[in-house]
Formats: C-alpha cells, structure tokens, sequence
C-alpha cells in the first residue's frame, strides 16, 4: 500500500514539473487580430477601424478609420501589406497577415498592431479625460524570422509533455490488471472461464450528412449616387441543377427598399447568376447591419434548403462641413470631377419662391457657402438657381445645385456632388431629409407612376379637362392657349402642362 502511494505521488509531482513550463512558454505567444467582415474595431475616442470589405479570391481587404462618422482612411490591402495612419490625435499600425474564410464569413487577421494616443489635453476634441502621452497601446512591434522553428519546439514539447504522463499511467494501470487477473484466476482454480460474448448488436455507424449547402453566395456593396446597391451572386457548383431560388433582403428602417424579394428560376451545374438590390437611405447617419436569406429548391435532396446570408455592414456617412467661399467658374470646374447624384421631384402645391427660399436656407444651415443666386420672376412664371459649396473636416469637397421652377405651384431639381460615393450618398439624403422635415413632402420620385401619350396628348389622371386626344394639338388648361410640344410651363400664363 506504501508503494503504491509512493507511486501516485511521483506521477503527481511529473505532471505539475511538465505542465509548468507550458505555462510560462503560453505568454510569449504572437497576439494576432482576426475581424471578421463588416466588423469594426473601437480604437478610442470617437475612432473605429472598420473592416468594410473583404474578399478571398483577390486576398484582398478594404479598411477605413473613421471619426465620429467622418471618413480619415480609406483603401483596399492585400495579404502581407502594412497598415499605417497617423494624425495629431492618433497613430495604429499594423500588418494584413491573411485574408480567409471560415464557415462562409470571410476575415482578416491583424498581427504586430501598434496603437498610440497622443495626449487629448492639447487637441481641440477633448473631453473631461485627459491622457499621458507616455501611455501607449503595444501588441506586437517586432517580427521573429524564427517564429517556425519556435512553432515546431513549442508543439514538439506539448507532444512530449502529453505523452509521459499517459504512458506512465497506462503503464501502472496495465500492472493493476495483471495482478488482479491471477488473483482471480487463483480463485476460480480448475474452473474454466467461458469465452466472453456479446448479446448486443453492433452498432450501426451513423451515416455522415452531405453538405447542407450546396450554392456557393457571394455579395458585395456598391454606393451608388442616391443609392446604395446590394448585389447577390448564387453560383452552383454541383452536379445537379437547383431552381426555385428567392433572395430575400432585410434592412432596417431607416433604409428605403421598393422590393425585398428577388427570384431566378433554375440555375443549372456550374452556372451563377446576380440580383441586385437599390436601397435608398433616409437621411440617417452611421452603421447599419443588412441582412438577408436565400431559399432554393436542391433537386438531389428533392428539398427545400434555406440559408441565412452574411450580415454585411453600410457606412453612412453624414460628413461635418466647413464654409469655404467660392466663385462660379471655380465651382463649375471642382464639380467636372466630382461624383455626382441628383432629384427631380413632382409638381409640390408651394409657390415657387417661398421653397427657393427655404431650399437655399436649409443648405445655407448646414454650412455650405452659396454663390449669389440667379433668380427670374414674372407674373407668370419664377426661376431661381442657386450654387453651393463647402470642405468636410478630412479635406473632401462637397458641391449642392438648387434649382426652382413654377409659379403656384412649383418644381424642385436637386444636385449634389462629392468625391466619394459612400459621402455622396450620406451628404445627398441629408439634404432631402432637411428639406422634408420643412415641407412636409416626400421629395423622392414615385418609379410606380407611369404617364401615357396618345396623339401627343398626355394622360396623367382619370380626369380630363378640356381634353383634345386625336387632334394632334395641345392647349393650356387654364387659358386656352396653343403649346408646342415638349413645353412644361405655358409661355402665356405659366399654368404648369400636364
């Protein structure tokens, strides 16, 4: 009994005398970053990294720094690549080690990520905290040319470590057995064992499921003008064909999207096809989550199979506008190569001066410069066209063109320019979402209303005045006048032509 304590003992004190160098070898380990796509990183202060795109057939990744909403960094990096961004407040650093994909979600992993923070008690954005400036954020600066050699020894030790312990416990165990198989057959003396059987039937081994997923889903985001469009590729890399296939997108509320669904019909062995989705946004600043699920009939399974897509995330950004004075031949000349978005509303019941106003006013609000009006008005018939321009605090222009037509009732043509799509698309339905806080009317064209011509007479309701279909001549509704075609507003009394 002595010895066999004696023996329990000593496997006890090997297995804490080997366990304890793993312990300390484990914080040496190199500190790697993986964010997944549509992932951001809180960096501090009002600062994110945000991973916008990642795609593993180019092994490339699109990243951005952003403060506060406002757009610093923005680029595409390939595996290997350094990251590096500097500014008064901020300084992070860092290499694309891999881009892969794990479970249909593609990531990227960060490694030797430097993150320092100036000290916020001389920048013009602090707040009540303030912070040393010999305080910085340090995960891994250097890099080990024999990180492989000390990956095999790790490992090789951790095998050897493992392995001991095992042997020695099998080792005793196999003597226990020993022992007690010739003391019981001692006892059973001359008596013959019969031979073991088994009543139970073997079990079957369960057979290994197929895939669940036989498609192969690609998406990507592309901010567009006014829109941002959402495009779906379904690929089928199978053997058999698979048909009945809908998209199904789900956005929050404070996106517009005239249809959720889309469908294709058959797709057969190795072909793929793409539907697009338009989403407008509100006016709403930040980041979103859009998600969305695919079903499809698969012909071998003789099922229906339904997947969820990947969440991917969308960047609105409402940029933080300076005034910068400006002239019209240099405005005309910034906004040849800027990108450009525009809106041409319905007839609105506002007279056509009073939103001229209150269109150049809310622009005017948002701190954007405006270049002296044009403005024409008669008895009959008001035009106005105003300019305007400005800087975001990273250093993008930004460029608005208002333009009001109508008397009674009234026209309102909106422009906007910037020199990104994803701060067009913010700073373009900021405007609109101003101006209908104001007016009380949704300034988005309807796509549904459709406008018929018969004989160059236009229907545009059920109810028709004075109605002239098949004589080939237009008239005023309101004087009687004979227009031309093509004409909108009536050159006699600036009635508005339906």
């Amino acid at each position: 009994m002595k010895s066999k304590h004696i023996r329990h003992s000593l496997i006890f004190f090997l297995v804490i005398f080997f366990l304890i160098p793993t312990a300390v070898s484990s914080s040496v380990e190199e500190y790697d970053i993986p964010l997944m796509e549509g992932e951001f990183a809180d960096l501090g202060y009002g600062y994110y990294l945000n991973v916008l795109e990642v795609d593993t057939y180019s092994e490339t990744t699109r990243l951005t720094i952003t403060y506060y909403g406002t757009v610093l960094s923005d680029g595409y990096y390939s595996a290997g690549d350094d990251f590096y961004y500097e500014d008064n407040a901020l300084l992070l650093e860092f290499r694309i080690r891999d881009i892969y994909t794990v479970d249909y979600t593609d990531y990227v992993l960060l490694s030797d990520v430097y993150l320092y923070n100036y000290d916020y008690s001389t920048d013009t954005r602090t707040t009540a905290e303030t912070r040393d400036a010999s305080t910085d954020y340090y995960y891994d600066d250097t890099y080990s040319d024999s990180s492989d050699e000390d990956a095999f020894l790790g490992l090789l030790t951790l095998v050897i470590i493992v392995l001991i312990p095992i042997f020695i416990i099998r080792k005793a165990g196999k003597k226990r057995k020993q022992k007690k198989a010739a003391k019981m057959a001692g006892q059973a003396g001359s008596f013959t064992a019969a031979p073991q059987t088994s009543s139970a039937s073997p079990k079957k081994q369960a057979p290994v499921p197929s895939g669940t997923k036989n498609v192969v889903i690609k998406s990507a985001i592309q901010y567009k003008g006014a829109s941002i469009l959402y495009k779906i590729k379904v690929e089928n890399p199978s053997q058999e064909p698979v048909g009945d296939i809908r998209v199904t997108l789900f956005v929050p509320d404070v996106f517009r999207l005239k249809e959720g669904d889309k469908t294709i019909s058959m797709l057969q062995p190795g072909e793929g096809k793409t539907v697009t989705f338009h989403i407008r946004p509100t006016g709403e600043c930040g980041n979103c989550i859009i998600s969305g699920s695919i079903r499809y009939y698969d012909y071998s399974k003789k099922k229906h199979i339904q997947l969820d897509l990947s969440d991917k995330m969308v960047d609105i950004v409402c940029p933080v506008l300076r005034t910068v004075e400006t002239d019209e031949y240099t405005w005309r000349e910034d906004v040849s190569d800027m990108l450009i978005a525009e809106e041409d509303t319905r007839d609105l019941d506002i007279p056509a001066e009073n939103l001229f106003d209150m269109s150049t006013r809310i622009l005017k609000d948002m701190n954007l410069y405006m270049i002296p009006a044009e403005v024409t008005s008669t008895q009959q018939l008001f035009t106005g066209v105003a300019r305007f321009y400005a800087e975001g605090v990273s250093g993008l222009r930004y460029a608005a063109y208002v333009e009001v037509v109508g008397k009674r009732k009234s026209r309102l043509i909106i422009k906007a320019w910037a020199e990104k799509e994803e701060a067009l698309t913010g700073f373009y339905h900021k405007i609109l979402e101003e101006i209908e806080k104001r007016t009380d009317v949704k300034l988005f064209v309807d796509d549904s209303v459709t406008n018929y011509n018969i004989n160059n007479t236009t229907i545009s309701d059920s109810v028709i005045q004075r109605s002239n279909i098949g004589n080939g001549k237009n008239r005023c509704p309101n004087c009687g006048h004979e227009t031309k075609a093509g004409e909108k507003f009536c050159m006699n009394c600036g009635e508005k032509l339906e």
